[in-house]
């Protein structure tokens, strides 16, 4: 450390008076001005050392300095929570407060609509359609109507619900379940539907069976004749014949197989009916329409609406579809299981359909006899009912 001013004067004049002095005297002259030196000493600075700083600016905190530190932040942003509450409310009650005002003012409407997506829209506007039971747990229930059309080349029942495709409204008559051997295997379930519009024609022509060309409903006397008469094997055969071949009445019939099959199968077992059938008419009833070339051609078409020899499947659930025109043109449609519908194939020739129908509706062997009576049961019903009522009552 540098001497200070002083003590280099000091020790100068020491050094020149050094023989006119006593030592002991120079001794007390040097420890004065030590102390006159220490006194005017300035202070250390009190930056000089780290820890010292780091002691005189460190916080000292407490627990209760900590509490009462985070109390106040939490109030704090308590308060401004509160004041952006207000402001929002007092935004909303501004807004509806000054809206009808403008609205009315520039001659606008006070409510605004909003319109559904096309997809959402018909969702909402489809009408549930009411299912019938069947009488099986594997297919437990029929629609009570479907739509089927025959002008356009593949259908959908929404389509069809939406009116974007020509299609007719067909109505439940009568289902049952088709069973094979001696066990009862269940095959298919089964239904007969007629279009909505053309039951009053169905009415008229079974009314007319039993009663006088007149009559517009029967009795329970004649109801009674009439349903003896559709149970008849030969004279129920004649009367459903006649309706089927020349009444213009547009029928259906929808098949849903109890387990997994495919199309050459039942197009197999129709032809074994159809066969059987023709050979009855032309033995037991003299009708030699069915032996000629062209219902020969007629039946080869009808093979070739299934697909011809491809083993095409049809899953357990899924459908297939054949409809009957006021022309007796049958068309084949098959349907999958989310209601997509496609058109296999048509056969003009109104015989093959009409004995494929009289296989299900009458004679001594039917496909199904559970079906056949409830067909039946579900003319009687129509027959009770002044001829035209049916279809005004469904529609």
């Amino acid at each position: 450390m540098n001497p200070s001013p002083l003590r280099t004067l000091v020790s100068r004049r020491l050094c020149t008076c050094r023989s006119h002095h006593h030592p002991a005297s120079v001794a007390r002259l040097l420890s004065s001005s030590s102390r006159l030196n220490a006194s005017h000493t300035p202070p250390a600075p009190s930056y000089g050392s780290a820890e010292l700083l780091r002691r005189r600016y460190q916080k000292r905190s407490t627990p209760d300095v900590d509490a009462k530190t985070e109390r106040a932040r939490t109030i704090k942003r308590m308060k401004l929570s509160g004041y952006g509450i207000a402001a929002c409310t007092l935004a909303i009650i501004g807004t509806i407060a000054l809206y009808p005002q403008d609205a009315q003012s520039d001659n606008k409407p006070n409510t605004i609509k909003l319109d559904a997506p096309p997809s959402i829209a018909g969702a909402l506007d489809k009408v549930e359609v009411e299912q019938v039971p069947t009488g099986t747990s594997t297919i437990p229930t029929f629609p009570r109507t479907v739509h089927i059309s025959t002008d356009a080349p593949s259908s959908t029942p929404a389509a069809a619900n939406e009116g974007t495709q020509p299609d007719v409204e067909y109505q439940l008559v009568g289902l049952g379940i088709r069973t094979v051997s001696l066990l009862s295997i269940q095959v298919y379930v089964v239904g007969m539907y007629i279009a909505t519009s053309d039951i009053a024609a169905l009415q008229e022509r079974l009314v007319h069976a039993v009663a006088d060309p007149v009559a517009t409903t029967l009795v329970p006397e004649e109801k009674s004749k009439l349903k003896e008469l559709l149970r008849d094997p030969e004279r129920g055969e004649d009367v459903w014949n006649e309706i089927v071949k020349d009444a213009g009445i547009r029928t259906a019939f929808r098949i849903v197989p109890t387990r997994n099959t495919d199309f050459m199968h039942l197009r197999d077992g129709f032809v074994r009916g159809i066969t059987a059938r023709s050979a009855h008419f032309a033995n037991d009833k003299k009708d030699t329409t069915f032996q000629n070339e062209s219902f020969g051609e007629a039946m080869g078409e009808f093979k070739s609406a299934f697909g011809g020899g491809a083993r095409r499947k049809l899953a357990k659930g899924e459908v297939l579809l054949l409809a009957r025109d006021a022309q007796g043109k049958m068309t084949v449609w098959e349907e999958d299981k989310q209601g997509h519908r496609v058109k296999m194939g048509t056969v003009t020739d109104e015989r093959v359909g009409r004995l494929l129908w009289l296989n299900y509706l009458a004679g001594k062997n039917v496909s199904s006899e559970p079906a056949r009576q409830s067909v039946i049961d579900g003319v009687m019903d129509y027959v009770e009912r002044p001829v035209g009522t049916v279809a005004t009552q469904v529609v």
